[in-house]
C-alpha cells in the first residue's frame, strides 16, 4: 500500500509535470527554464529539485505518464471491443489524439537522444511503453485475422504501420495550419479499415 508520504510527493510531481507540458506546449525545451516551470507550478526552484533532477527527468516523467494512460485507454476502450472495427478506429483516434497532445515533448525526446543529453536507458524506459501498445493492438488485429475481417499477416508489424502512419499524419497537421485534423484522422481510418480488410469496402 503506498504511504501518504508517496502519494503527497506523486502529486507534486504531477503538478510540477502539467505545468512543465503547458510551456513545452507553446515552447520549445530549451527556450523553458527550470525557473520558468517552477514558477508555472507555484513552486520555488529549489523545491523543485526535491521531485525532479533535471529538465530531461521532467520530460520523460511527461511522456511516461502520456503513454502509460494511453495504454490504460487502448486497454478499456479498444481490447474490450468485441467488434474489431470499432476497436480500431477506437485505437486510431486515441492514438492520433496521444501524438498531437505530446508532439512536442516526444520531438523534445528525441533530439536529447540525438544530442546524448539523454542516457540510453531514460529513453528506452520511455519508449518501452510502445511496446505494450504494439501487443494490445497486435491482440485486436489477431481477432481481426480469426474472424477474416483483417488479412493473414504479420499483426506486430500491422500495429507498427499504422502507429506510424498515424503519427506521421498527426505531425504533419501539427506543422501546416491549412490541414484539417478531423478530416485526416477520417481518411486514415477509412484507408486503414478498408486497405487492410479481406474484400475491401463489401465487407
Amino acid at each position: 500500500m503506498t504511504s501518504r508520504r508517496d502519494r503527497e510527493k506523486e502529486f507534486k510531481r504531477q503538478l510540477i509535470a502539467e505545468a512543465a507540458h503547458r510551456l513545452l506546449s507553446g515552447s520549445s525545451f530549451e527556450a523553458v527554464t527550470v525557473e520558468d516551470i517552477a514558477r508555472e507550478a507555484e513552486f520555488g526552484k529549489g523545491t523543485l529539485y526535491l521531485y525532479f533532477e533535471s529538465k530531461e527527468e521532467i520530460l520523460i516523467y511527461i511522456f511516461t505518464h502520456g503513454i502509460e494512460n494511453l495504454c490504460k485507454d487502448i486497454e478499456v476502450h479498444c481490447s474490450r471491443e468485441p467488434d474489431v472495427r470499432e476497436a480500431l478506429n477506437r485505437y486510431m483516434s486515441l492514438q492520433y489524439g496521444f501524438y498531437q497532445k505530446y508532439h512536442s515533448i516526444f520531438l523534445s525526446l528525441l533530439r536529447r537522444k540525438l544530442e546524448g543529453s539523454l542516457k540510453p536507458e531514460q529513453f528506452l524506459g520511455a519508449m518501452r511503453h510502445q511496446d505494450t501498445i504494439t501487443d494490445l493492438v497486435s491482440a485486436i488485429l489477431e481477432r481481426g485475422i480469426r474472424e477474416n475481417y483483417i488479412v493473414a499477416t504479420d499483426s506486430r508489424k500491422l500495429a507498427r504501420v499504422m502507429r506510424n502512419v498515424l503519427k506521421g499524419f498527426s505531425f504533419e497537421a501539427l506543422d501546416r495550419k491549412d490541414i484539417d485534423a478531423e478530416k485526416d484522422l477520417e481518411l486514415i481510418k477509412m484507408v486503414l479499415s478498408y486497405g487492410i480488410a479481406v474484400g475491401g469496402r463489401e465487407q
